[in-house]
């Protein structure tokens, strides 16, 4: 199990016990016991890489076995059009058919196994939430998004690999504590609250 973290981490040592109803993760730490959401704690590892991968302009590819196709809306498609090179740019293989339709043949591959239909579907609405910002920071809004969508299914039971992978990707995240859409990640309860509620104080 983990037994260290960076600095910035919620906890300076933690071990994982298991998961409660095969969705959420106990772990104890040096002062008490957290729960942790597997799924939210992934957006949040996802979103922070793969916003480091495009602010530095090198984002890995993962090339798709079998390009997809996506229908859109007259409106959806005529805002993907607009941004095309952009997304590109953050590793998206996406290409115009004609019409209202897009040819999708990568994607980053940090996000490899994510639906690629899911993320040009997810792309108007992000450029339309984002661009209502007070910052019109529509590519936070997609990549958050899209890191949604590639998450851990939030009911599939993990492995202890597959979990203790996940507390240290965490750990190392600038923002541990909520998903990029604000979602808590994790839900702390200390050593002196969990004897106050045994009556041990």
């Amino acid at each position: 199990a983990p037994d260290s973290a960076p600095s910035q981490a919620p906890w300076s040592w933690c071990r994982v016990l298991g998961q409660v109803a095969g969705l959420y993760v106990v772990m104890e730490t040096e002062d008490g016991m957290v729960l942790m959401d597997p799924k939210a704690a992934h957006e949040r590892v996802l979103f922070e890489r793969l916003m480091r991968q495009v602010e530095s302009g090198d984002v890995p590819v993962q090339s798709l076995l079998i390009p997809e196709t996506v229908d859109l809306t007259p409106k959806d498609a005529a805002r993907l059009r607009r941004c095309l090179r952009i997304l590109r740019g953050m590793g998206f293989g996406v290409s115009d058919f004609g019409g209202n339709s897009f040819v999708i043949d990568a994607v980053p591959a940090c996000l490899t196994g994510t639906a690629a239909r899911e993320v040009l579907h997810a792309v108007p609405q992000a450029l339309e939430e984002g661009g209502r910002s007070a910052r019109g920071h529509w590519q936070e809004e997609l990549v958050a998004r899209t890191a949604c969508r590639a998450a851990v299914n939030a009911r599939r039971s993990l492995t202890l690999d597959e979990i203790e992978r996940l507390v240290v990707d965490l750990a190392g995240t600038q923002m541990p504590y909520t998903s990029p859409r604000g979602r808590p990640t994790l839900i702390f309860t200390s050593l002196t609250e969990l004897n106050r509620k045994f009556g041990r104080a």
